[in-house]
């Protein structure tokens, strides 16, 4: 009984922090809007709701300093990796890692609440919600890299032959980048906003090199490609030569990796047949002489 009091006042003492929490938050982001409006001169609506994304962005904004700096290094590298930009997401990720950690347990509390869950049950489930909530927006967001990252190297080879055509039609290298986004935004829309991010940085950055070790920190063919590219660019070598060269070595990278997976597969179909099939096979080969051996004793 006192443990079931104890466990019901820190559950009430947390409801109550997360509250106060999000109404502070609530609190800053609408003082916020309206000194901004009042500043450029926008008419007041009190009554519009706050932006989801923008509120999670002002959470993650302010709790940020509880992470140190090699952490949030790691963070910005694994959304880049993930094809998000990390000065927007980053922000909004914490936001969503600090509202999880607050809404999945007690959505989880109160779900054993709601079912008549003994004490010690409401606390198993209370658990499981914290580690949902801290352990989920990260799994999610390494899935995402995952996939961005078999989306790239899919498109890598394709794309730079697609700028080595754009490189002998005499086309330059932005306006090459430009043509060949525009063309892979069916096939690839991950390629495609790659590429999109590389033209940005291209037009803005004040060096050319810059922007292409930007675009190597997302996968290991697109590292290749920016260090090849930047040291043409240096050089003055010639550019679809060198694009020509990366885009076989990529083609002959995953020809190579489908023959290990090949040369694999023997080995992984070991344990499903000595499971599956010769059981099968000694029931079938051996079952017969069995029955008849049976018969001839009887």
């Amino acid at each position: 009984m006192t443990a079931a009091v104890g466990f019901a006042a820190l559950a009430t003492v947390a409801v109550a922090a997360t509250f106060i929490l999000i109404i502070r938050e609530v609190h800053i982001r609408a003082l916020d809007t309206r000194v901004s409006n009042a500043v450029l001169g926008i008419p007041d609506r009190s009554s519009s709701s706050p932006d989801l994304i923008g509120w999670l962005s002002s959470i993650g904004a302010r709790y940020r300093r509880f992470y140190a700096e090699e952490n949030l290094e790691q963070l910005r590298t694994i959304i880049q990796s993930a094809g998000f930009n990390h000065y927007r997401t980053l922000p909004i990720w914490i936001g969503v890692k600090a509202v999880s950690m607050f809404l999945f347990p007690l959505a989880a509390f109160f779900a054993a609440q709601l079912l008549g869950k003994p004490v010690s049950d409401a606390m198993i489930f209370t658990l499981i919600g914290v580690v949902i909530g801290i352990m989920g927006p990260r799994l999610i967001l390494m899935v995402l890299k995952r996939r961005f990252d078999a989306a790239i190297r899919l498109g890598t080879p394709d794309t730079i032959d697609l700028l080595v055509v754009c490189s002998e039609a005499g086309m330059g290298l932005e306006g090459g980048v430009e043509r060949v986004a525009a063309e892979m935004k069916e096939t690839n829309p991950a390629m495609a906003q790659v590429l999109r991010g590389l033209l940005d940085d291209l037009r803005i950055l004040p060096n050319r090199s810059e922007a292409f070790e930007k675009l190597g920190l997302k996968s290991d063919g697109l590292r290749r490609f920016g260090t090849v590219v930047s040291q043409t660019l240096q050089y003055g070598t010639p550019l679809g030569q060198a694009l020509r060269g990366i885009a076989v070595d990529l083609r002959r990278e995953r020809i190579t990796k489908l023959e290990e997976r090949a040369h694999k597969l023997g080995a992984k179909l070991t344990v499903p047949m000595v499971l599956f099939m010769l059981p099968a096979m000694f029931v079938i080969l051996g079952g017969s002489p069995f029955l008849h051996l049976a018969r001839a004793f009887k």
